[in-house]
């Protein structure tokens, strides 16, 4: 018998921008090795930056469009799946530099005229005009504030994972949808028409149950219609069921299978 040619290996996909992509990132402060961000609960239960309300796991990413940092987004492009690499993210693609035009000084008391409270202290984050400020002193009721991301002006390093770049249009929905509510297609029938360009979404009496589930409606469908070339119309479909006493149920079951007998 002939030897068989050996079946070629299917080339894996160079990523480009607005491709959809899967990753896992690791992201420390370059100077101190400090891990800042990352999407492994092990390591944010090490590093001591484990939030219980975080998602963990694989992210989605569009690329191009901005959901990370631009360093690294920028470094995915050219990139295939399943490749680890490190990147280094400079201030100016991490999260800015550092602009002395952002740090203010002001009193304790006007600060407490405006509604602050709590202490007002070095390394205490406030809420100013609805942004965020670091007080870095207080000297004789003054207070510095800085208004500068608390990275910027820092290089960063980033270990990052392709996990999976997403060619199926069900699965690009999918996790387009799982970005913004993790939880909304439990108990869901999705279904794609392409003729008709458009998703059906049955909730059944999901929605019905649980309100705040309608709160997600929009955002999907802004986000499926912005993304998703393919799909012009979304619909949701709600469902009550009346439901029938327990007693003329078991009644109608012993009706058919007397029928039988």
């Amino acid at each position: 018998m002939e030897n068989m040619p050996a079946k070629e290996k299917k080339e894996k996909p160079i990523i480009k921008e607005g491709d959809f992509v899967l990753v896992e990132y690791t992201g420390y402060v370059k100077e101190t090795n400090e891990v800042f961000d990352t999407t492994s609960e092990d390591i944010a239960k090490e590093f001591n930056i484990y939030d219980p309300k975080a998602r963990y796991g694989p992210t989605l990413v569009i690329v191009g469009e901005e959901w990370l940092l631009k360093g690294v987004e920028d470094s995915l492009v050219g990139k295939k799946e399943d490749e680890e690499y490190e990147v280094e993210v400079p201030p100016e693609k991490g999260f800015g530099i550092r602009d002395s035009k952002k740090i203010r000084t002001t009193t304790i008391r006007k600060l407490r005229e405006t509604g602050v409270k709590g202490d007002i202290a070095p390394g205490v984050v406030l809420e100013v005009d609805g942004k965020p400020a670091i007080v870095r002193a207080v000297v004789s009721g003054r207070v510095m504030l800085d208004f500068n991301p608390p990275l910027a002006g820092k290089y960063l390093l980033y270990k990052v994972k392709i996990v999976k770049v997403l060619s199926k249009l069900d699965e690009k929905i999918r996790e387009l949808i799982k970005h913004i509510d993790p939880n909304f297609l439990e108990n869901v029938k999705l279904s794609i028409k392409k003729k008709d360009q458009t998703i059906l979404i049955e909730l059944g009496d999901k929605a019905l149950n649980n309100p705040n589930l309608h709160l997600s409606k929009k955002p999907i469908a802004d986000s499926i219609l912005k993304y998703i070339e393919e799909i012009r119309r979304i619909r949701f479909v709600d469902e009550a069921v009346k439901k029938v006493e327990e007693e003329a149920t078991e009644a109608v079951t012993e009706e058919v299978e007397q029928s039988h007998e």
